[in-house]
């Protein structure tokens, strides 16, 4: 699905632009699949992670993952408080030793590697280590 934005310049002579708005399917962004994309069919997956994220919780939800899994599957979705209902997000391939290496997630441990997704102001759900680092968009909450 693609929204578009109508934005007026001229109201006398009725001259319109049309500009195409990000929706949820064009995050996260191609150049950065190598790092996280989007998967259609949970069905074909085999092991995931299913996480609910709150904004209750200061807008971010953090666990730390061993650092031998290489390639972390997981179904998240959203909820605005905690008495609202969880919106879907998405099924992310979430590839572990880039996202290390490029600076989005961090060591936590000698065994452990830290995932945080934190919810912007801009209603972005973002891959983050903390505010005012390196951040990787991965879907919208709308």
């Amino acid at each position: 699905m693609i929204c578009y934005r109508l934005k007026i310049t001229n109201i006398t002579n009725l001259h319109c632009e049309v500009a195409p708005l990000m929706s949820k399917e064009h995050y996260p962004l191609s150049q950065f699949r190598h790092l996280a994309h989007r998967i259609e069919q949970e069905s074909f997956l085999h092991k995931y992670r299913r996480w609910t994220g709150n904004d209750d919780f200061e807008h971010h939800y953090h666990i730390a993952i061993p650092s031998t899994q290489k390639i972390l599957y997981l179904n998240l979705s959203w909820k605005r408080n905690s008495n609202s209902s969880a919106h879907f997000v998405g099924i992310f391939r979430l590839d572990m030793e880039n996202l290390l290496s490029e600076g989005y997630i961090r060591k936590d441990s000698t065994d452990k590697v830290r995932l945080r997704i934190c919810h912007g102001n801009d209603y972005v759900l973002y891959i983050q280590t903390k505010s005012g680092k390196p951040a990787l968009a991965i879907g919208t909450l709308q």
